[in-house]
């Protein structure tokens, strides 16, 4: 009976410190998603505007839509292929490596002289590496053999695809810092998006406000002018009309000044331009499957059963139609053998 209620007891204390257990680890959790939420709302308004920090409550009123943007890239990365294991080795096996890459030394240079992989070697990190590998997609019409059914024809046009302008993006031996990295990068091309249009008014309202004075300035120098030359004589209709000139384009200086500084002349006027473009991420980044069949040589060989050739299949990034951005997510090894 002892033993019994021994038991219970015991199996009763587990249950508790199980449940505690998983209380805290929800404390420490909630914890460490406000600590990053926080951080990446300071990071992004140091790039948009520090001045919103003037702003009453910013950080209450950019929490939600950040953290909504936090999750839209964290879904982007989900999409993204890979990871591909990048090595001097496997260049030959991995048709996708092969069709990145126009030969092992490339791929050797590029895996050497990035900056983040420098830094990674320079903080004394051997071993396994994770990172989001960007480039530039390239296609161009080249001429060459095509068999067209039993046929071999010369001569005929082609479209040959590769990739130039390659990017380690974030790399790092574990993945969920990777992916943080990834992410930090989204969030800094939306602040950076924010921060062009405000820094664009702020220099429309200082050309303004350049304008304003010196037409000030002509004002009151003409009428000064005509005002002492009517003491001696009869009124000059031509000086007259300059200064009429130069009031009526003061007027709409400063009607337009007024318009602009409605849009920005206060942090909360910032603050709003910033939260309007973070609370729609997918109008400024979007990624979409890219898939190719390729030859040996790199040419497409889509709807062409009789040619042989490998599926790749990529991300493409868009950033407002501006960069567009083939991706894929890799493994690589760094230390005294990196890339061999």
């Amino acid at each position: 009976m002892t033993i019994v209620c021994d038991m219970k007891e015991k199996d009763s204390k587990n249950v508790r410190g199980g449940w505690i257990r998983g209380i805290w680890n929800q404390y420490q959790a909630r914890r460490t998603n406000e600590k990053m939420l926080r951080q990446a709302t300071e990071q992004v308004v140091q790039v948009a505007d520090p001045g919103i920090r003037l702003a009453p409550r910013y950080r209450k009123i950019l929490r939600t839509p950040i953290a909504g943007a936090m999750e839209y890239f964290k879904s982007i990365i989900d999409a993204i292929p890979g990871p591909v294991s990048l090595s001097r080795g496997r260049y030959h096996a991995d048709p996708l490596v092969r069709a990145l890459f126009a030969s092992p030394d490339e791929l050797e240079e590029m895996l050497h002289i990035n900056p983040g992989i420098i830094s990674l070697r320079d903080q004394g990190l051997t071993g396994d590496v994770v990172a989001l590998l960007t480039m530039r997609q390239q296609e161009k019409t080249i001429f060459g053999h095509q068999q067209v059914g039993n046929l071999v024809m010369r001569d005929m046009a082609q479209r040959a695809v590769s990739f130039t302008d390659h990017l380690i993006v974030a790399p790092s031996s574990d993945i969920d810092r990777t992916k943080a990295g990834i992410v930090n990068r989204g969030l800094e091309v939306l602040a950076t998006v924010a921060m062009e249009r405000i820094t664009t008014l702020r220099a429309k309202k200082a050309e303004l406000q350049e304008k304003r004075e010196y037409l000030k300035a002509v004002v009151k120098i003409l009428g000064g002018k005509n005002s002492r030359l009517e003491m001696f004589a009869t009124p000059d209709p031509e000086k007259w009309e300059k200064l009429h000139k130069a009031e009526k384009t003061l007027i709409e200086i400063e009607k337009e000044l007024a318009e602009l500084l409605k849009k920005i002349a206060y942090p909360e006027q910032s603050l709003e331009y910033l939260e309007k473009i973070v609370r729609k991420p997918d109008d400024l980044m979007t990624v979409q499957n890219q898939t190719f069949r390729l030859n040996w040589m790199g040419v497409r060989v889509e709807g062409m059963p009789e040619s042989e050739g490998d599926n790749i299949t990529l991300a493409e990034f868009s950033v407002q139609e501006e960069v567009k951005r083939s991706a894929v997510m890799v493994t690589f090894a760094i230390g005294t053998t990196a890339a061999s």
